[in-house]
């Protein structure tokens, strides 16, 4: 009986509590961004995907780079609730968009998404990149 308490206890506790950073935002960007980001922007460029593994790494970069826009929108991460949340979910639905092209290996969609992909950057960029796109 006090297991089942103990267990609902967690199950009652507010998500904010168990949410901690490991990665600093800048690390989040460089290291999980930019990476997964680049994979998307530039998949029609040099070496198109044709094996199973091209595919399947493509659709995991896919993957990572809509669960890292949610990474973006949890509390102990999301700098306020109103255009950053807006940019992040353009960054989700760009990513999601992509998963979903890379599981049906359809090329065309994913090149399709550049504009997409390029205006949940640019948005959320202009908006909390400091010094972004403005001359010295």
């Amino acid at each position: 009986m006090a297991l089942m308490s103990a267990a609902a206890g967690l199950a009652q506790a507010p998500a904010s509590e168990n949410l901690k950073s490991v990665g600093t935002m800048s690390e989040l960007m460089l290291d999980i961004i930019y990476p997964t980001s680049d994979e998307i922007f530039y998949v029609d460029r040099d070496e198109k995907p044709k094996t199973a593994k091209d595919w399947n790494d493509l659709r995991n970069n896919a993957l990572t780079l809509a669960e890292a826009a949610n990474l973006l929108m949890a509390e102990n991460r999301a700098r306020d609730n109103d255009q950053w949340m807006k940019d992040a979910k353009l960054l989700w639905t760009a990513g999601n968009k992509a998963f979903i092209a890379a599981k049906a290996k359809d090329l065309p969609a994913l090149v399709a998404l550049n504009a997409e992909l390029y205006e949940a950057c640019q948005s959320c960029h202009v908006h909390y990149r400091p010094g972004y796109r403005r001359k010295p």
